[in-house]
């Protein structure tokens, strides 16, 4: 049965950084991503209403992240949406889940939720920083604009709901995680952090796939 390492954070933490690197060092590890199947939007007025309802981590929907990840543990290869590349079953399945253990749809695959902590400005920069080092699209003719105008929409963001509506959700991920990792530590340190803990878990109950399928049946 895979192990499943949930690692959580606010865009621009390193998340899908660090997952890489373990996937490296664990030699084929499967990499599964939130942003691949989240049907929350990034309108304004939607983050407005989550913040306002107290940032429900249940109101984001992942039905297919469910089932995907249940089919892996199956053994069975899955297609996530968004990717073009398939997902193979493996020993270890690193999920990007900002919400860690937070959402109860996701939480019976969990069995280590790593927290990936880092102050919100970092994130900030960081988020910036990824989108202005892109590289040019040759097909685009208007790309460094477009670039300046994402990067105006996301300060604009920042300023408005979004804030908050990071906020909210990492503080939800941090409560419930295993193991809060400083961002601000050197990625080979955090990776080391992370392969430590993931060799501490004990082994995985045999009734875990009876348990699974019945959450499931309840959400």
């Amino acid at each position: 049965m895979a192990i499943i390492v949930a690692v959580s954070g606010t865009s621009g933490a390193g998340k899908s950084t660090l997952m890489r690197h373990l996937a490296e060092l664990t030699s084929g590890a499967a990499l599964m991503h939130f942003d691949d199947y989240v049907e929350l939007g990034t309108d304004v007025g939607d983050i407005q209403h989550w913040v306002a309802a107290g940032a429900p981590a249940d109101a984001i929907k992942t039905p297919r992240l469910v089932d995907d990840l249940a089919a892996l543990q199956a053994d069975r290869m899955v297609q996530p949406t968004g990717r073009s590349a398939p997902a193979a079953p493996a020993k270890l399945i690193l999920l990007e889940e900002p919400f860690g253990r937070a959402r109860s749809a996701i939480a019976p695959f969990i069995d280590l939720a790593l927290h990936l902590e880092l102050p919100p400005d970092i994130a900030l920069a960081r988020r910036s920083l990824r989108r202005a080092r892109a590289q040019p699209d040759p097909e685009e003719d208007n790309w460094h604009a477009d670039t300046l105008e994402d990067l105006a929409a996301q300060f604009q963001a920042y300023l408005g709901p979004q804030r908050q509506a990071y906020r909210l959700a990492e503080a939800q991920a941090k409560a419930l995680a295993d193991v809060i990792l400083d961002g601000l530590h050197p990625l080979p340190d955090l990776a080391a952090q992370a392969q430590r803990a993931i060799n501490d878990l004990p082994a995985r109950p045999a009734q875990y796939v009876a348990n699974t399928a019945e959450t499931q049946e309840k959400t």
